[in-house]
């Protein structure tokens, strides 16, 4: 059994896509565009924090650095807005990491949600006994998949790459836990392109909670 569990968050532990796509859709209104998406489109753009998403939207459009400055501006405000409003914990996850918990696992998150509203967050819908401690991006520090955030948090807590299992729903986080030599489990359920590649580059994947559950108590 591992000692240490490291959580992505939006897409593994907490579903919050609409939130995404309503501020997302929010700040292309304000800023005078007259496209939008829906939460399938949303998930495509998702992944490697907020600059990332703008630079897919002005993919193939085209802007000036003054438009994406701008449109990432209240793009960031209008998250921190709406972060929250329609989200929930996937069914299942509370229970587990409850029962994680109780068995002396140490639980972290580990996003590329800026670091403030990751701890807002995590607080509203988890609570503060669960975790022992959220983890986010903060500026000018790399992002997820580089290695930096995760091995900060190793570092921090004294625990080594073989102790430790990432986990997340996507590529980078795939990525991230190789970075850092870290044992990584795929969870189906959130925002990510499901390919086989992805699957074989996984140490483990999970298809829904109870998968999960079978794999960290193992």
């Amino acid at each position: 059994m591992y000692k240490a569990l490291l959580f992505d968050l939006d897409g593994t532990i907490l579903h919050s896509i609409s939130d995404i796509t309503t501020a997302l859709n929010v700040s292309l209104k304000t800023c005078g565009y007259n496209f939008s998406y829906d939460d399938d489109g949303t998930k495509k753009l998702i992944g490697m924090g907020a600059r990332n998403i703008i630079a897919r939207v002005f993919q193939n459009r085209p802007h000036t650095e003054e438009d994406f400055n701008q449109l990432l501006k209240v793009f960031s405000h209008n998250y921190k807005i709406h972060q929250g409003r329609q989200a929930t914990p996937y069914e299942g996850a509370i229970v587990l990491l409850r029962e994680l918990k109780n068995a002396g696992v140490k639980l972290f998150v580990a996003s590329n949600k800026p670091d403030h509203l990751a701890k807002a967050i995590v607080a509203r819908f988890f609570g503060e006994d669960i975790f022992d401690a959220v983890y986010g991006h903060e500026e000018g520090k790399p992002e997820k998949p580089d290695p930096y955030l995760v091995n900060h948090l190793l570092t921090t807590y004294h625990i080594a790459p073989n102790e430790a299992l990432f986990i997340g729903d996507s590529d980078v986080d795939v990525a991230t836990g190789h970075n850092s030599n870290l044992d990584v489990c795929l969870v189906t359920w959130g925002y990510g392109d499901y390919s086989n590649k992805l699957f074989k580059e996984a140490t483990f994947v999970a298809q829904s909670i109870s998968d999960l559950k079978k794999i960290v108590f193992a």
